[in-house]
C-alpha cells in the first residue's frame, strides 16, 4: 500500500504543482524526493525509504523543503493501522509525519506571509517524513529567530496541541487567572507532556504536578519546570496530588491514558476541574462514578488535531504568534530537548517511542543536498 505512488501521471502532477503558484525562476524542484513507506500494522523495522513525486500543491498551500521532520505518538498510532487519514485523502497524507521544519520552496497565489527561502514550521495533515511537505497556510508559523530547524520541529504537533487544549477557553482555560491554578500531567517527559510543563511554566501556572516512570525522568521533569514529580510505580498520583494542594486537587489534569486512571483522575480533580483528554492508551472502555464527576461540577473534554477545522487551526496558529512567540523569543521558553535521528532511522525512532526510552522529542533529519 505504502509504496508510495501519487496516482497522476508524472506530466499531469507536474503541471498541478505549477499552477497557481509563485516561486523564483532560480528556484527548480526535483521531480522525485524520498520518503518513508509502510504498511499498516507492520513493525518498526519495516519502515523503509522509497520515492515518490512531490506533493500536489493549490494557491493557498505552501510547499516545505523538509528539514527535520518530528516524532509523535499519532505516528506510532498511524502505522499501526489505528489513526489513519479520512478515506479519499490525497495520497501524501498516507506519508506518515504531521510536523516538520524547513525552508519556503513555493508559495500559492493566495499565500501572504510568507516566501520562498523563509525559515518555517509547518503542521500537516500528513506527509512529514519526506523531503518536501506541504501545509495550507494557515498551519505554517515562522521559526523563532533563536531556534534551530531541528529544534523547530519539535514546535507545531506539541504547541498546536498543547495550547489549544490546555489554554483556550473552551477547553483547559488556563488562560484565566492561570497564578491561581494546579495543572497535573502525565507523562511530563514525552513531547507533549514536557511541551505542557514548559509551556504552562512559562504562561504563570502556580503549580504544576507531574507524573513519570523512573528516577532518571523524575530529575528531567524537574529540569523541564515541574514542581511536584510523582513516580507512578512507587507512589500513588491521587493521593499526592491531595497533599500537594492541601485538599484542593487539580483544576486541569492533561491525560494520554483513559483506561482505569479516568476514575482516579475524576478522584485528583478539582471542583469545577477539567479533565483534559488527548489519548487511550489504556483503553477506551471506561467506568467511573458519574456522580462523583458531577458532584465537582467537572468536565471531561479535550481531543486531537486532526479533526478541526482549517480555521481553528489558524486560530491557535495565531495565538501561538501573540502569546507563545515572545517568550521563544526571549528566552524565557527554551527550545524542547530533542533527540536528532535520520530519516532512514525512523523505524528506530519508533521502537525508542514503544519503550518509553524517550526524554523530550525525536526530529529525523532529511538527506540535504
Amino acid at each position: 500500500m505504502m509504496q508510495q505512488t501519487l496516482g497522476l501521471p508524472q506530466q499531469q502532477q507536474h503541471q498541478q504543482q505549477q499552477t497557481g503558484f509563485r516561486s523564483s525562476s532560480t528556484n527548480t524542484l526535483p521531480e522525485k524526493m524520498q520518503h518513508i513507506s509502510y504498511t499498516p500494522g507492520c513493525a518498526p523495522s519495516e519502515l523503509t525509504l522509497s520515492q515518490s513525486s512531490l506533493p500536489p500543491t493549490s494557491s493557498n498551500d505552501v510547499l516545505i523543503k523538509v528539514a527535520y521532520a518530528g516524532v509523535g505518538g499519532t505516528d506510532l498510532a498511524q502505522r499501526r493501522g489505528k489513526f489513519n487519514p479520512s478515506s479519499g485523502c490525497p495520497d501524501h497524507h498516507l506519508i506518515m509525519g504531521l510536523e516538520v521544519s524547513g525552508t519556503v520552496a513555493r508559495v500559492g497565489d493566495d499565500v501572504t506571509g510568507f516566501c520562498v527561502g523563509d525559515s518555517v514550521v509547518a503542521l500537516l495533515y500528513g506527509g512529514g517524513y519526506a523531503e518536501y511537505a506541504v501545509a495550507p497556510q494557515q498551519q505554517v508559523l515562522e521559526l523563532p529567530p533563536n531556534f534551530t530547524l531541528a529544534e523547530g520541529a519539535a514546535i507545531p504537533e506539541n504547541f498546536w496541541t498543547v495550547y489549544t487544549n490546555l489554554f483556550d477557553p473552551a477547553f483547559g482555560n488556563l488562560c484565566e487567572s492561570p497564578q491561581t491554578k494546579t495543572l497535573l500531567v502525565h507523562g511530563g517527559t514525552g513531547g507533549i507532556g514536557s511541551t505542557a510543563l514548559q509551556l504552562s511554566k512559562a504562561m504563570g501556572v502556580q503549580t504544576v504536578i507531574t507524573t513519570v516512570s523512573s528516577s532518571e525522568k523524575m530529575e528531567a521533569a524537574k529540569r523541564l519546570g515541574a514542581d511536584v514529580v510523582v513516580n507512578y510505580n512507587t507512589h500513588d498520583f491521587v493521593k499526592e496530588v491531595d497533599i500537594a494542594t492541601g485538599g484542593h486537587g487539580a483544576d486541569v489534569i492533561l491525560c494520554f491514558l483513559g483506561g482505569d486512571y479516568t476514575p482516579r483522575n475524576v478522584c485528583a480533580l478539582a471542583k469545577h476541574g477539567r479533565l483534559i483528554q488527548l489519548g487511550l492508551r489504556r483503553g477506551q472502555e471506561v467506568t467511573f462514578d458519574f456522580k462523583q464527576l458531577m458532584n465537582k461540577w467537572g468536565c471531561i473534554t479535550g481531543g486531537h488535531l486532526r479533526p478541526r477545522t482549517l480555521e481553528q487551526k489558524e486560530l491557535t496558529r495565531n495565538a501561538l504568534r501573540k502569546h507563545v512567540m515572545p517568550l521563544w523569543e526571549s528566552g524565557v521558553l527554551p527550545p524542547a530537548e530533542i533527540i536528532e535521528m535520520e530519516l532512514a532511522e525512523a523505524g528506530e525512532s519508533h521502537r525508542m517511542l514503544e519503550e518509553s526510552q524517550v526524554i523530550g522529542k525525536i526530529v529525523l533529519k532529511t538527506p540535504q543536498d
